[in-house]
């Protein structure tokens, strides 16, 4: 194979397919705190013991894809988690900017724009 392809020499191959809706539902039921059997239950809407489904969801969390799924949307929501984060940190720098210039500004119409602006602030930051 080499001699006939030597532009494949050395590339990582990774077999990648869709998951199946079902399999989606899963990984976000996962994803979102659910137990196993609670997301198999939610994502097949099995009627079968316990023990045959977390059989059946174990199966499913040692399959590459599935592995694969989670990780990648793991990730996906750390990078929203620290975007969040440091939007969050702009505005509350931005809030303490204002703060402090509020006091040393004697146009009233100004105070009021510094008013709107920290109450637009405060309606987006998170406690």
């Amino acid at each position: 194979m080499s001699s006939n392809h030597p532009h494949l020499l050395n590339r990582e191959f990774t077999y990648t397919t869709k998951l199946t809706e079902k399999q989606n539902v899963f990984v976000n039921c996962i994803l979102s705190g659910k137990n196993q059997i609670e997301s198999y239950k939610h994502a097949y809407g099995t009627k079968s013991s316990n023990k045959v489904i977390g059989i059946s969801a174990n199966a499913l969390l040692k399959n590459p894809k599935i592995i694969k799924a989670i990780q990648t949307r793991q990730i996906e929501q750390q990078k929203d988690l620290n975007n969040a984060l440091k939007h969050q940190e702009i505005q509350m720098y931005l809030a303490d900017e204002l703060t402090h210039l509020y006091p040393k500004i004697k146009d009233e119409s100004t105070q009021v724009r510094i008013l709107e602006m920290l109450f637009s602030i405060s309606k987006n930051i998170v406690f």
